[in-house]
């Protein structure tokens, strides 16, 4: 099975235009995962009791909110299963992996113009509120490089461990083997709750060293700026690497894993 010329873009611009009309068509996968996380979270935040709060968040006050409802948003199978959601277009791209690459992007970037500016938006509105104007700039900033740069790695998950988004009634139908059909699927529908914020984590570690090294109160107190935007700096500039070689070496896997991930999207009753 071979993708055709529509199906393999040569520019990310062709790409990205597809994966926008293919995201905005039924089933709108992504614009449901995204609004419901996103309606999950703000509900937590706002409605739980505080000990309850305290437990599901580890981190508070108004600008926090923007930055875990943008991780919130990213943490589903949109950010992992790439190959998967589609499989009749992946498999004729798992031979060219400038294609490959470009599809991977245009899905990231779908993603990211669903979360980003909205987060964004909402950084802004609570900084300017809060009197923090200079802080509100720079949680944007964060809001909108960061997470991109996880997405950039999380889609390796999707090259090692496909699925294919089966209905429930149908997947339950053909569950034997179980713990391939579907004790498979429950651990990797639920990675990237744990994926993606697991590697903003990491794209951010630089900044969390400087701020603990440099500013002894920031437990207690608010980071002042300067550091904040030091710690903002450093975590865009490995997001940007991150964004970069991420997607290549998901193709460069992909395509010395030609023939078993063929085999598996091919087959839909293979989990």
């Amino acid at each position: 099975m071979t993708a055709n010329a529509a199906d393999r873009p040569g520019r990310l611009s062709e790409a990205l235009r597809a994966e926008l009309r293919r995201a905005f068509r039924r089933p709108f996968e992504t614009p449901i995962v995204v609004a419901t996380n996103g309606t999950m979270m703000t509900l937590a935040w706002f409605l739980l009791p505080p000990s309850l709060t305290n437990l599901l968040f580890s981190f508070h006050g108004p600008l926090a909110y923007p930055m875990i409802l943008s991780l919130w948003m990213y943490s589903d199978v949109p950010a992992t299963n790439l190959l998967g959601s589609d499989a009749r277009r992946s498999i004729g791209l798992l031979g060219d992996r400038r294609a490959l690459r470009h599809s991977q992007q245009a899905k990231n970037l779908v993603l990211w113009l669903l979360v980003s500016p909205l987060a964004a938006v909402i950084a802004i509105v609570v900084g300017s509120h809060d009197r923090r104007p200079q802080a509100a700039i720079l949680t944007a900033l964060w809001i909108t490089v960061v997470p991109l740069g996880a997405l950039g790695v999380s889609a390796w998950l999707g090259v090692f461990f496909p699925y294919h988004p089966v209905g429930l009634k149908r997947r339950w139908r053909h569950r034997q083997p179980f713990r391939r059909k579907i004790l498979r699927w429950l651990i990797l529908v639920t990675a990237p709750w744990m994926l993606v914020p697991g590697l903003v984590v990491l794209i951010s570690l630089p900044a969390i060293v400087l701020w603990v090294a440099t500013y002894p109160s920031w437990r207690g107190q608010r980071i002042p700026d300067g550091y904040f935007a030091g710690g903002v700096t450093m975590g865009c500039l490995l997001a940007a690497l991150c964004w970069v070689f991420g997607p290549r070496l998901a193709a460069r896997f992909a395509r010395r894993r030609r023939d078993r991930l063929a085999g598996f999207l091919a087959d839909p009753d293979r989990g």
